[in-house]
């Protein structure tokens, strides 16, 4: 995929370099005030310097409940488009399409023309974009099952598609994960096979441990980490445990049992 932007904005207010665009940008809003009966309304404007990379580099997504109905779909997805897969389904042929991405699928408009005609762009060429279809998966479940099998659990791809993605999906194997059954539904008890062991801690230098093997096995320039797993009960929120990034790790190192396996993976 070429994901490089063939749009170039003509203004004093932006400037490229050869790894950057460099622009400065004033956002203005107003700030409201009551005084007795009347409103007072003052605008105001903050001014923004933002960069931006030119060079797309190689993306990695690691997905906390990767086996799950979430990351299962989205990985069958991103490979269905990679590979333009086509399938039957009960209402006829389909073909594996991007509708839906507000990045792949939806347009911008950039201005008007001398004609004075509305000028849309698709909104993946704005800037240097990663393209979906470029993605490398990986992430942790609780639940030892390999993708393909995770799929035909969720029930939500077309059954041809699935078995046109089976021999593949059945390679990727969530990594183990961290598993509290106070902070989330009890009904996850018995797929709770594959997990991490250990202090809070130790849970959360095995997760670092895991993001920098993918990213050095695959040879990434940069690692998102995204949540699909289960919600989780709300933490009783404390001073001096979640107040400061301090006190956060040394609740972290003292295995407090208000750290939440969310919050294990941010940290990490």
């Amino acid at each position: 995929m070429n994901p490089t932007s063939n749009i170039t904005v003509a203004s004093p207010n932006i400037k490229y370099t050869e790894d950057y665009i460099f622009s400065e940008y004033d956002y203005e809003e107003t700030l409201v005030t009551k005084c007795e009966r009347e409103l007072v309304a003052k605008p105001y404007r903050t001014s923004l310097s933002i960069r931006t990379g030119r060079k797309v580099g190689k993306l990695g997504v690691m997905l906390v409940g990767w086996g799950g109905n979430n990351g299962s779909t989205f990985t069958a997805a991103v490979l269905a488009n990679r590979h333009q897969l086509s399938w039957n389904t009960k209402n006829g042929h389909m073909n594996a399409n991007w509708y839906g991405s507000i990045t792949q699928a939806s347009t911008v408009r950039l201005g008007l023309d001398e004609n004075g005609g509305d000028v849309f762009v698709a909104m993946s060429k704005l800037l240097p974009m990663v393209h979906t279809d470029d993605l490398v998966i990986d992430g942790w479940d609780i639940s030892p099952m390999n993708l393909a099998e995770a799929m035909g659990r969720a029930k939500v791809i077309d059954f041809d598609l699935q078995h046109k993605l089976r021999k593949e999906m059945q390679t990727m194997k969530p990594r183990p994960a961290i598993y509290d059954p106070d902070f989330i539904a009890a009904n996850q008890a018995d797929r709770a096979l594959n997990l991490i062991r250990g202090t809070r801690y130790e849970q959360y230098l095995q997760i670092r441990a895991d993001i920098k093997d993918f990213r050095d096995k695959n040879k990434l320039d940069k690692v998102i980490v995204l949540w699909t797993a289960n919600t989780e009960r709300f933490c009783e929120v404390a001073v001096g445990v979640h107040d400061t990034g301090d006190n956060l790790e040394k609740a972290l190192r003292q295995n407090n049992s208000e750290i939440s396996p969310s919050t294990i993976f941010a940290l990490a």
